[in-house]
């Protein structure tokens, strides 16, 4: 029997029993004492980095107190010389628990010597990163530097930097796992897949993330890794699946397309009210995005200086619109108050060479052209999701938006008609194509200008939408006054008779009824089972 005493926070543990085995540069030591047994694992000549207890006692209900393994890697961490110099005989199911604690505590100059060391293939360390932090990113990529310039390539382990501001199944893996190992074939699952190349015999560390730009300039931190990744474009590839821009630039967008692999980004949406002339700009670099799937435009218009001068608007459309000839993986198409669609549906539409899943063209004006050729464009025959809202009907144009629903009748799962101005003459051309639409699971008819009869019409020819889970309906006519207020007993009147209306052709699952904007409250009065009323009648 050995006897031995072990100190940790403040109290001993007398020992009775230590047996060792060693495994590589560590020794795993089995103690069995008064208090409970405990797993120590050492480094040869080094400090313990693992410790474990496992109680022989009930839990006491108390907060727990840090284990001895948080407190092993707290003191390492102590001692910036010693935690450098133990990377290399340190076992790899150390290294996330450890990585994590120096991230928290900023510890550059340990984060740099563990990226050059990390012996798994992919280095999530976006998912630690609550917000960007210019030191610490200058450490990771420092890292990464010492890595690349390592003589023995083979060697090498990292070859993704993940970036991405996600949650990642990697420290998901470890979460908890104190004293226990993880299997490195569950490490392996956790990684994406990427395309690795090899320049001139060096082989190309691949950068991941998705970039959010919430400011007209691009801020330190992009600024830093925009000149870091420039420099680096021999032996670094930047992959960005995600781009979006959430206000005007002041800098040239395309830039930032000299570091990215502009084949790479999946998803390019533009907010905020882009003047024509800075999407033009774009637009070259939008035709390098073969493999986007998703785009999104939103609130484009016309700058002051280019409302007179024809010329400089020709331009501009003749760089944007034949670019989408190039989106041949193009899946997911969003134009939201896009001015210049009117007259020139046709052009963007006629450039896509693959069938659309979502089409969403909302508070536009569409000519008659435009909707003609909608209801007939070979790239919308598959549409999942329709989205025309605040596209006002036009002559003819209901009629024209029924005979594209009757080509959807097989695929069509969500409609919305939000806004669309539909009134009663209106929707019934559109019924027996909307009857017909066997997959839609959500529908949208809000502000819309429909009488009771016309609304319990569309309920009626609802009977066969058996997989609807989600209906949303204008209130009728009837419940305004002469001065366009709601009056709240013939609002809930009219709501209830519908609602039986629909009951006796099918069951409901979540259905409203909803009112136009109160102009003094700016609320609505929804019917959900009951009637609702805007702040002004409570």
């Amino acid at each position: 029997m050995v006897m031995r005493k072990i100190k940790n926070d403040n109290r001993k543990y007398k020992v009775f029993h230590i047996s060792r085995a060693v495994t590589g540069p560590c020794m795993v030591y089995a103690v069995k004492g008064q208090r409970g047994l405990l797993k120590v694992v050492c480094l040869k000549g080094f400090i313990p980095l693992a410790i474990s207890i496992t109680s022989v006692y009930p839990k006491a209900k108390m907060s727990s107190p840090p284990t001895l393994l948080q407190l092993a890697r707290r003191s390492l961490l102590k001692d910036e010389a010693l935690a450098i110099s133990a990377l290399k005989d340190l076992p790899m199911e150390l290294f996330p628990p450890l990585f994590k604690d120096a991230f928290t505590g900023k510890q550059t100059n340990i984060l740099r010597e563990m990226v050059a060391a990390w012996p798994f293939p992919c280095l999530p360390v976006g998912a630690l990163m609550k917000s960007p932090h210019l030191e610490t990113l200058r450490a990771v990529l420092g890292g990464l530097d010492l890595l690349i310039n390592q003589k023995d390539q083979p060697s090498r382990k990292l070859i993704v930097l993940d970036l991405r501001d996600a949650q990642h199944n990697f420290w998901n893996v470890w979460a908890g796992i104190e004293d226990g190992i993880c299997s490195p074939d569950v490490v392996t699952e956790t990684q994406p897949v990427v395309h690795h190349p090899i320049q001139e015999g060096k082989q190309v560390v691949t950068v991941l993330m998705n970039l959010s730009l919430k400011s007209s300039h691009l801020c330190k931190y992009l600024r830093y890794f925009y000149w870091w990744a420039k420099k680096r474009k021999d032996v670094v590839q930047v992959i960005c699946q995600k781009l979006e821009f959430w206000a005007l630039p002041v800098y040239n967008p395309l830039e930032l397309l000299e570091v990215f692999e502009p084949s790479s980004i999946q998803e390019l949406e533009v907010n905020e009210c882009w003047d024509l002339g800075t999407l033009a700009m774009i637009a070259p670099g939008l035709g390098q995005m073969t493999n986007l799937q998703k785009l999104i435009i939103n609130e484009i218009y016309m700058p002051l200086e280019l409302t007179g001068n024809q010329e400089m608007k020709e331009w501009c459309f003749t760089e944007i619109i034949p670019q989408f000839s190039q989106l041949n993986m193009l899946q997911h198409l969003y134009l939201n108050d896009v001015f210049f669609l009117n007259e020139r549906l046709d052009q963007v539409l006629r450039c896509l060479k693959t069938p659309l899943e979502t089409l969403a063209i909302t508070s536009c004006m569409l000519s008659e052209s435009d909707m003609g050729y909608l209801s007939q464009c070979p790239s919308i025959h598959q549409l999942k999701h329709l989205d025309l809202s605040g596209v006002p009907f036009l002559n003819s144009s209901h009629s024209l938006l029924g005979r594209l629903l009757e080509r959807l009748t097989a695929t069509l799962q969500t409609l919305e008609l939000k806004g669309y101005m539909l009134m009663d003459f209106q929707i019934s051309v559109l019924l027996p194509a909307l009857s017909q639409c066997s997959q839609l699971t959500e529908v949208n008819f809000m502000k819309n200008f429909l009488s009771v009869c016309s609304l319990k019409n569309l309920l009626q020819h609802t009977a066969n939408l058996t997989h609807l889970t989600r209906e949303i309906y204008p209130a009728p006519n009837e419940v305004y006054g002469d001065n366009g207020d709601v009056m709240p007993d013939r609002f809930a009147q009219h709501c209830s008779e519908l609602m039986e209306t629909l009951c006796v052709v099918r069951q409901p699952k979540e259905i409203c009824f909803v009112s136009k904007r109160c102009l003094d409250c700016q609320g609505f009065c929804v019917y959900y089972l009951e009637a609702t009323l805007c702040s002004c009648w409570q």
